[in-house]
């Protein structure tokens, strides 16, 4: 992530005891990190308030729209990925922040504060697309409509 070289120079100015517990816990805080499903309490703002913003409206036309129906939510609990996919999700994560930091913010020198921009950058970038996607979704199984459904007259 910061470098071979400066990599090797942290690790062995570094106490053995921090290492011994510090290097362990960043793949564990990686899939902790990767667990955790902030896009859905983005979602649920985004439809609480996304009437009362127009600018919203302005750039995602029909989203302050009234829906004829609202979908049933799906349960996130049953919305499962499988531990194999977070695993390798959260090893590869190091990686994907060092190219998106070198691609996005080649201006800064740090290694280090470049991956973490870069990190960052990923992160909010896919779940500003999650969103969107799980919103267009949503809209979706809104408006659709039963074909050959005969409708009762006094309903």
């Amino acid at each position: 992530v910061v470098g071979h070289k400066e990599g090797l120079d942290v690790m062995e100015r570094a106490d053995p005891l921090f290492l011994l517990i510090g290097l362990p816990t960043i793949p564990v805080m990686l899939i902790l990190g990767k667990m955790i499903r902030w896009e859905d309490y983005v979602l649920r703002l985004w439809r609480k308030y996304s009437n009362k913003l127009q600018i919203l409206n302005s750039i995602f036309p029909g989203i302050g729209c009234p829906v004829p129906r609202i979908p049933a939510e799906a349960n996130p609990l049953a919305d499962h990925v499988s531990a194999t996919r977070i695993l390798c999700g959260a090893l590869v994560f190091p990686t994907i922040a060092t190219i998106v930091g070198k691609l996005m913010f080649s201006s800064v020198n740090s290694n280090l504060q470049r991956t973490i921009l870069g990190g960052i950058a990923f992160v909010a970038i896919k779940g500003a697309f999650k969103v969107y996607f799980k919103q267009q979704q949503y809209l979706r199984q809104a408006h659709r409509k039963i074909l050959n459904y005969p409708e009762q007259e006094g309903a």
